[in-house]
């Protein structure tokens, strides 16, 4: 490895590692100013509020609690939950949902990739038809509906009016009440896909090395797969990257909405019981998975 690369990976790793401190400073000070407290049982006497405080370290300045948590962080520790699991390590919690919401996201891109690529392909091939205009219409419509929109739309339909699939998650028919999910994550990743390939694969189709290889007598399956979509993919390959980060972002709402017990249900509760320590270890490890990514 040359030097001049050493030194791309390390300027690129010390500005993750910068961004990264700007998130967590940000967030630790957006989590603190937010309206209420984590302390919020009504039946608690003063005192009995300051000793639990002073038991989480609620009491010291903010500055304090700043430097506390990055120092407890750096060695694995990030805190226990105040209310959603009761002194539960955020470290387990966070380790256990964040497998469930993987494996959804990876399945959606995975799945979104296949058919966004073939969709893309099949509109370039029949450019300025009217197969090439409904492809670019089902692009459209998948790069402009939310993903958690979506995800409402297929659960009125699949499951309260046709009753065809179950309306929440459940672990002993965990294939079956995942396919809505997965299904509303993948919506915008075959849309996006599809785009970038179309577009790629007519420039492509278009090129001078393509006319030259029609010239050499090459049958129309080779100059597709092996010429064409090979080139084509190169940059969206490159998107798949980010992609992947993004979905498991945007499926926050959508475990909420199908009751999957994944980040995005215990982000969304935390947030609404003030539980700190689990805002900030989702938060962050999306954060950490968005940069690597």
């Amino acid at each position: 490895m040359s030097n001049s690369t050493l030194k791309y990976i390390g300027k690129r790793l010390v500005i993750s590692l910068i961004t990264l401190f700007v998130i967590l400073m940000v967030l630790f000070l957006m989590v603190k100013f937010l309206p209420g407290s984590p302390i919020n049982n009504e039946k608690l006497s003063a005192s009995a509020r300051a000793a639990i405080e002073a038991q989480y370290g609620l009491d010291k300045p903010i500055p304090v609690q700043f430097v506390r948590y990055i120092q407890n962080m750096l060695t694995g520790d990030f805190g226990v939950s105040f209310n959603l699991y009761k002194d539960m390590q955020v470290s387990s919690l966070v380790g256990s949902a964040a497998k469930l919401s993987m494996i959804y996201g990876l399945c959606a891109v995975i799945i979104g990739t296949v058919i966004g690529m073939f969709l893309g392909v099949f509109a370039a091939l029949h450019k300025n038809t009217i197969w090439d205009t409904i492809a670019t219409v089902i692009s459209v419509i998948g790069v402009s509906i939310p993903s958690f929109v979506f995800a409402m739309l297929i659960l009125l339909l699949f499951a309260s009016k046709l009753r065809l699939l179950p309306t929440s998650y459940s672990s002993s028919n965990a294939i079956k009440s995942s396919i809505m999910p997965i299904l509303a994550l993948s919506v915008g990743v075959i849309a996006n896909v599809a785009r970038f390939t179309r577009t790629e694969m007519v420039s492509v189709l278009t090129s001078e090395y393509m006319t030259l290889a029609k010239a050499k007598g090459l049958d129309r399956k080779t100059l597709i797969f092996k010429h064409a979509l090979r080139n084509a993919l190169i940059p969206v390959i490159t998107y798949l990257g980010p992609q992947v980060a993004f979905t498991l972002c945007g499926g926050f709402v959508v475990e909420s909405v199908f009751s999957i017990p994944g980040l995005g249900r215990y982000f969304v509760q935390s947030i609404q019981n003030r539980d700190y320590p689990v805002i900030m270890g989702t938060t962050i490890f999306l954060a950490t998975f968005i940069i690597l990514m």
